[in-house]
């Protein structure tokens, strides 16, 4: 099927289309040129050598009114003509160049063959294609794209065109008949390639990552040995004797309230704070990609454009498949992002049972606990993250003070 697709121009759009067009210059932003077949390009209509200049010239020349052109006004309607890679693999060079040059000759015959200022053809890229500019006057000689190129023109021109080439022995197939779908533009289709390219490469990148994650996920930390005892002091209390009349105090322990730990003990804990600071930390950069956002927006984008376009480039149904399976790999990311926030979970509750067993005074332990997570909440935030582990501790005491207040 023939792929008709049009874009406008204004002046400052016709200087980067004409270098486009005429592959001037070395270097190409577009990495599906090759430039060892740019030199098989060739024109079919050549009026202009450059875009902006010549064009503009042609217009003041030709139009019916004195004013000025508005600067924002469309100079050129650029339409690019292909097929699919399969059509064109059947033809020989010689057919391929005829098959354009009857698409020519429609435009030709319909807006006029002076207003056509160039029609280049690009073999150098994946699927041959034309790039066909032309001047929007209509039969009174005023330049008006919105008239020249109406809904009802662009809806007979996708319906006829085909019959045209059809007549002119071409096996191609006709579009839908009132179908408002309409075809990606090549230039359309290579920014949905690269934006797919670029949400491949973000993808690999998580891949790294969590490759990095899992080879370091162990804990290498073992808190089962550490030896907390708890402090105790001496105090005087009244024993109740006396004396030559006065009182006689006895000395008794009592806790203080702090936990006493050896320096290699403490040492462990630091490393064990360290280890949860680092998969915390690694957890946080995982929730704040937008990977998974990008890339439902990306196939979002995809399912408007098959619904709403009625592509007959053959590469587009590969492109949607792919970003179907990149939707696949990020639904197993948010997965593992679910698994990473278990994990923290059950290291708080680890750590808080941990301490609990090892302090006897129930004031102390709380105490304990709370710096560590204070300690890990301040470490967050100096390094701009937000702590799931100090979530984790004001739920559960809100959890607590809730069910206080319903007793």
């Amino acid at each position: 099927m023939v792929a008709a697709r049009m874009q406008k121009m204004k002046a400052g759009n016709l200087t980067g289309i004409g270098n486009h067009n005429q592959r001037k210059g070395q270097n190409h932003s577009n990495q599906e040129i090759d430039p060892d077949r740019s030199h098989l390009n060739y024109e079919l209509v050549k009026r202009t050598e450059h875009y902006q200049k010549d064009i503009q010239r042609f217009i003041d020349e030709k139009k019916a009114s004195t004013r000025a052109v508005r600067s924002d006004a469309v100079l050129v309607n650029e339409w690019i003509i292909t097929s699919d890679r399969s059509f064109f693999n059947g033809l020989n060079d010689n057919e391929t160049k005829e098959f354009f040059e009857a698409a020519k000759e429609y435009f030709s015959e319909k807006f006029g063959e002076d207003n056509i200022r160039y029609a280049t053809v690009h073999v150098d890229e994946t699927t041959p294609h034309m790039h066909m500019g032309i001047v929007p006057f209509d039969p009174e000689g005023k330049l008006s794209a919105k008239r020249v190129f109406n809904r009802q023109t662009l809806r007979d021109i996708q319906e006829k065109l085909p019959t045209y080439l059809q007549e002119a022995q071409f096996n191609i197939e006709r579009g839908q008949k009132g179908s408002e779908r309409k075809n990606l533009t090549v230039p359309e289709f290579k920014e949905m390639k690269r934006e797919q390219k670029e949400v491949q490469q973000e993808t690999e990148k998580m891949r790294e990552e969590f490759r990095a994650y899992v080879t370091d996920r162990k804990i290498t930390v073992s808190l089962d040995d550490i030896k907390a005892t708890t402090e105790r002091e001496e105090i005087k209390i009244p024993s109740g004797e006396k004396f030559l009349g006065i009182d006689i105090p006895k000395k008794v322990e009592r806790e203080t309230g702090n936990v006493i730990l050896s320096k290699k003990d403490f040492d462990k804990m630091q490393d064990f704070n360290t280890y949860i600071k680092k998969s915390e930390s690694r957890f946080l950069n995982l929730l704040d990609t937008d990977l998974y956002q990008e890339n439902k927006a990306l196939k979002k984008e995809i399912k408007e454009q098959k619904n709403t376009n009625h592509t007959n480039i053959e590469d587009y149904n590969q492109l949607v498949l792919e970003y179907n399976t990149l939707s696949g790999e990020n639904d197993r990311l948010k997965s593992r992002i679910s698994d990473l926030k278990k994990e923290v979970r059950i290291i708080y509750n680890t750590v808080k049972s941990f301490l609990k067993e090892r302090t006897s005074e129930i004031q102390a332990f709380k105490s304990m606990f709370k710096a560590l997570t204070d300690d890990i909440s301040l470490s967050s935030k100096n390094n701009q993250l937000d702590s799931q582990f100090k979530k984790e501790f004001d739920e559960e005491y809100t959890q607590k003070r809730t069910r206080g207040r319903s007793r």
